[in-house]
C-alpha cells in the first residue's frame, strides 16, 4: 500500500481501506512508515488529505522518529506542510537526530516551507499566552468571587453576634 499511498493511487488505496485496512498501518520496509508518510514522500497532497479525512494519525513517527511532516518539510512541500499542520501536526516533535520539520526545511533550503513552519510556531506561543493570560484572569476572578463571598460571611457572622450581644443585653 506504501507504493499505492506513494504513487497518488487513491482508487487502490480506499479500496484497500474500505476493506478494513489500517489508516495507520505500518511498512515494515519503509521503517515503520505510514501512508500517510507515503502520500507526503510522493508530493500526493490530495491522498494526504484524503488520510486525513479518513482518520490518519498526523503524529505517527517512523523508527527514526520522523512524520509525515518532516517528510513534507525536508521535501519542500509547502501545502502539504500546510494540511498537516491543519490537521494539529505537532511540530515541535523530533527525530532520532534531534531534527524538527522547521530544521529539515531549513537544512534543505526550502524557504518557504521553513517560513510557514516559523509562522505556525509564532502562532502557537501567541495562542499559548493567550491561553495563559485568559486562566490568569479567569483565576483572578474566582478569587475575587471568593473573598467577596468569604466577606459576606463574615459580615453576617458579625451581624448575628451583633443581635445575640443586642439580645443578651436587652435580656438583662
Amino acid at each position: 500500500m506504501w507504493r499505492a499511498a506513494d504513487g497518488g493511487d487513491a482508487q487502490a488505496v480506499a479500496a484497500w481501506l474500505d476493506e478494513g485496512g489500517g489508516v495507520d498501518a505500518r511498512c515494515a520496509e519503509r521503517y515503520g512508515g505510514t501512508l500517510l508518510m507515503g502520500a507526503a514522500v510522493g508530493r500526493q497532497e490530495a491522498m494526504v488529505r484524503m488520510l486525513l479525512q479518513r482518520g490518519a494519525s498526523v503524529n505517527l513517527q517512523d523508527s527514526y522518529g520522523g512524520t509525515a511532516l518532516m517528510i513534507a518539510a525536508e521535501l519542500g512541500h509547502t501545502t502539504i506542510v500546510q494540511a498537516l499542520l491543519d490537521a494539529k501536526a505537532d511540530a515541535s516533535l523530533q527525530a532520532t537526530n534531534g531534527s524538527t520539520a522547521l530544521m529539515y526545511a531549513e537544512h534543505h533550503k526550502h524557504t518557504a516551507t521553513a517560513q510557514l513552519l516559523r509562522q505556525h510556531a509564532k502562532r502557537q506561543v501567541a495562542e499559548a499566552e493567550a491561553r495563559a493570560a485568559a486562566s490568569m484572569v479567569h483565576a483572578a476572578a474566582a478569587a475575587d468571587a471568593m473573598a467577596a463571598e468569604l466577606l459576606g460571611e463574615e459580615a453576617a457572622e458579625k451581624e448575628a453576634a451583633e443581635k445575640e450581644a443586642a439580645a443578651a443585653a436587652a435580656a438583662v
